[in-house]
């Protein structure tokens, strides 16, 4: 139910953020190409929505139910790590998915299938018109010169994905090692830093930030000379995942003494 309830609240939220390119689009009787997907994630405030989704997504990590001894007991620990690392990703690419099929779905009847971002895409990147019908998100022009709409799409579904994962094992190591909510915090703090180091700090910062490096505008101009390139997000991205399964696996090699109560120590 909890699941449940946060796609239709992300649901609803990407259907009220593409309305007004539908009203656009009916306005001017031409149809949407189905491309909305990586200029949502390109949008900040899209990203704070996406990301503290995740977190509410797993916050329940490590997800230890009422059977969790004896499912430690049958399957043994290591075992149990690698079902919860499993969980994390298939949940990450179902939330992910998710967003990307309601992207499409909130433009119809409107839809246009094309293999090119259509009129309506480039209009909006290359005049005023987001402003005059309210659109409250930036289809941004590089997006729409340097990439075609497929491998933009899929750049974007891949950069998420990483990103949802990488949150996912954040707070499930963290909140697994010190048996609170750490991770939650942890991870809320990395979905706003994108926004913190905008106001406040050198966008070198940006370099540490897993949100910001979903973006592909963030990942041009002038970023480019402080090492924020597609290339580095991609080695960001691969290198501490592999890190940080390789800790929970570490993890589920260790002992824990469990209590009188059933509460799991050390």
């Amino acid at each position: 139910m909890r699941v449940l309830s946060l796609f239709i609240i992300i649901g609803i939220f990407i259907y009220s953020y593409l309305e007004p390119v539908t009203v656009f689009s009916n306005t001017v009787n031409i149809g949407i190409a189905p491309w909305a997907f990586s200029h949502l994630t390109n949008d900040y405030i899209c990203q704070i929505v996406f990301m503290s989704g995740a977190v509410y997504l797993f916050c329940t990590a490590p997800f230890q139910g009422e059977n969790y001894f004896y499912t430690i007991y049958r399957s043994g620990r290591m075992w149990w790590q690698l079902g919860n690392i499993f969980y994390i990703i298939f949940m990450s690419f179902a939330y992910v998915g998710f967003i990307l099929f309601t992207s499409m779905v909130s433009l119809l009847p409107h839809i246009c299938f094309s293999n090119d971002w259509g009129k309506i895409w480039g209009t909006l990147a290359q005049t005023n018109a987001a402003a005059q019908f309210q659109i409250p998100f930036i289809v941004d022009r590089y997006i729409i010169g340097v990439f075609s709409p497929a491998e933009a799409t899929t750049i974007s579904f891949l950069l998420e994905f990483a990103c949802v994962i990488w949150l996912g094992l954040i707070i499930y190591i963290f909140n697994y090692i010190t048996h609170k909510p750490v991770g939650v915090i942890i991870g809320a703090f990395f979905v706003l830093l994108d926004v913190v180091i905008s106001n406040s700090f050198s966008a070198k910062t940006f370099l540490i930030s897993p949100v910001t490096l979903t973006q592909l505008k963030a990942l041009s101009g002038v970023n480019v000379q402080y090492g924020l390139t597609l290339r580095y997000a991609a080695l960001f991205f691969g290198i501490s995942l592999i890190c940080l399964i390789g800790i929970c696996l570490t993890l589920g090699t260790g002992k824990r003494k469990v209590g009188r109560k059933g509460k799991i120590y050390g």
